[in-house]
């Protein structure tokens, strides 16, 4: 238990890092670029997804076999995640159902529901030990 702990406040911090990448690139796309906010997530998860893999791999999971292969679970997982990001968008921007519903917030509430998702997906599948 204590190690899942330890893995789920590692994870947090570096998906907090991860995260304010892929914001600020979401925030440029959309305000700098005029970029829709649906095609800006899939852009600024990219971004964030690959720095994720490569922190959460060598020091959160502490795994260095099969980094091809773990890198595409990763990216499928990751994937998943954004979907789960785009329907929260897309909720909380139609119509402005939440008050302040604004792309930033949207896309914040997005992150933390996807964000869970993913740790437990990563752990149990992506850098599962063998």
């Amino acid at each position: 238990m204590h190690q899942a702990f330890r893995q789920l406040v590692s994870y947090a911090l570096f998906g907090c890092v991860c995260s304010a990448v892929d914001m600020l690139v979401f925030l440029a796309l959309t305000s700098m670029g005029d970029i829709e906010p649906l095609a800006a997530n899939v852009a600024s998860v990219a971004v964030g997804l690959t720095l994720s893999f490569f922190l959460n791999r060598k020091y959160t999971f502490h795994v260095t076999d099969s980094p091809v292969r773990r890198y595409v679970v990763f990216f499928c997982v990751g994937l998943c995640g954004m979907c789960v990001q785009e329907l929260v968008i897309a909720a909380l921007t139609a119509h402005a159902v939440v008050p302040l519903s604004t792309p930033f917030v949207a896309k914040l509430a997005a992150l933390v529901t996807a964000g869970l998702m993913q740790f437990v997906l990563n752990r149990s599948v992506t850098f599962r030990q063998r």
